[in-house]
């Protein structure tokens, strides 16, 4: 059986699509940042940490994910208020940044973990459009306060993968399927 520790709904929407079924178990975890990670060190033990509870097992498949937005070597999260998102976008407006999904899959004693990454582009846009989109949005559980899907987002280009950005690393869970192709039911 296929696990996604994740309550996600944009993971959730990636793996429905691949048709695969999977049953949802979200990892109930401290997401904060410790004293002196660096954002690579933090993607890498959220990530991990959301499959600690597992006991390893033949019979179960894992997948565990998160998701991180970088600028110039600055974590952003996802944004605790409406303030905290309009600053967080206003920062973002008119550069290029990062976004990193990393993703951990166990099965029995096999644990890989890999991450991906995206350079994100952002259009030059108002302060009374950031507040638009945000109130119409409400990206309150996106790093980084935007979401690739959103209609009218404010991410003009990117270079890497589109599922990377939406919060699932998909390039990466396929570069694995030498560990799940046998395992699962499409």
């Amino acid at each position: 059986m296929l696990i996604l520790k994740s309550s996600s709904p944009r993971r959730i929407q990636v793996l429905k699509s691949l048709g695969l079924k999977f049953d949802v178990l979200p990892a109930n975890i401290d997401e904060n940042s410790q004293p002196g990670e660096s954002y690579l060190e933090y993607l890498k033990r959220v990530t991990l940490e959301k499959l600690e509870k597992e006991k390893a097992s033949k019979e179960n498949m894992y997948i565990s994910s998160d998701t991180i937005v970088v600028n110039e070597n600055k974590m952003l999260p996802k944004p605790i208020d409406f303030k905290e998102a309009t600053a967080m976008l206003t920062e973002l407006e008119g550069k290029n940044h990062f976004v990193y999904s990393g993703i951990a899959i166990l099965i029995g004693e096999n644990l890989v973990f890999d991450y991906d990454k995206t350079e994100v582009n952002m259009k030059e846009w108002k302060l009374k459009e950031i507040r638009e989109y945000i109130e119409k949005n409400q990206p309150f559980d996106k790093a980084g306060s935007y979401g690739i899907q959103d209609k009218n987002g404010p991410v003009l280009t990117i270079k890497g993968s589109f599922h990377n950005v939406l919060g699932f690393p998909l390039r990466k869970f396929y570069l694995y399927h030498h560990l799940w192709k046998d395992f699962l039911c499409l």
